[in-house]
């Protein structure tokens, strides 16, 4: 006797194409390049800042010790007794001095290299420093530290004579200070770096300093 075993067959099932794969792929793809696209522009944004931050540093430490040196000018004794206080820098001179213009009105190449240049250049001889530490700062004001003191230069541009009454041009003038009531025109420069050496920020005034006659004073 043979025994026939009859077996149900449903459907064939439907060939997988792998279509779901495929847009999971897509969509991962997707969302990695916009995690790519927010993490750059998040980089990109945080290096701005920190540029400006060096930036400001570097121009509020230029600011402070151009002020501090228009300070220390202010406090100096200027008077026909005592004479110029400040002498000229003259070759290899010690001590705080003032550069001068050569006779024909140019500056010193030193003097230019100061007040122009990119990289960072340090003062000429006879450079008064600035008294307050600006680096190294710790706790509260470390944000606020520099990558280097910054630095100063003095120049004495001549005496401040109503037009006509000195042999000057411009505010460059060789009379000398030979009477009461004079001023002189000082152009202090500052240089200064921000909290690293990527921002370098330079500031100048002209300064006045009249002689008041043994007052001890300044106008």
């Amino acid at each position: 006797m043979t025994t026939q075993n009859t077996f149900a067959m449903g459907p064939n099932p439907s060939r997988q194409r792998g279509a779901v794969l495929f847009i999971a792929l897509v969509m991962l793809v997707l969302i990695t390049l916009l995690a790519l696209a927010a993490s750059s522009s998040s980089v990109l944004q945080e290096k701005m800042v920190g540029g400006m931050r060096n930036q400001q540093l570097s121009a509020m430490g230029a600011d402070s010790a151009l002020r501090g040196a228009e300070a220390w000018v202010w406090g100096l004794t200027f008077s026909s007794s005592a004479g110029q206080p400040l002498p000229p820098c003259i070759g290899s001179s010690t001590g705080t001095c003032v550069h001068r213009p050569t006779n024909d009105g140019t500056l010193k190449s030193g003097v230019q290299a100061f007040r122009s240049s990119h990289a960072w250049v340090n003062p000429p001889g006879g450079a008064p420093g600035y008294v307050h530490t600006l680096t190294g700062l710790t706790g509260n004001l470390a944000t606020a530290s520099l990558a280097r003191q910054p630095a100063l230069m003095i120049e004495d541009m001549g005496p401040n004579v109503p037009p006509g009454a000195g042999r000057q041009t411009g505010a460059i003038d060789s009379e000398g200070r030979t009477s009461a009531g004079k001023s002189n025109f000082y152009r202090i420069t500052a240089r200064s770096q921000g909290g690293s050496a990527a921002a370098t920020r330079v500031l100048e005034s002209v300064f006045s300093s009249a002689d008041l006659t043994n007052t001890g004073t300044q106008d």
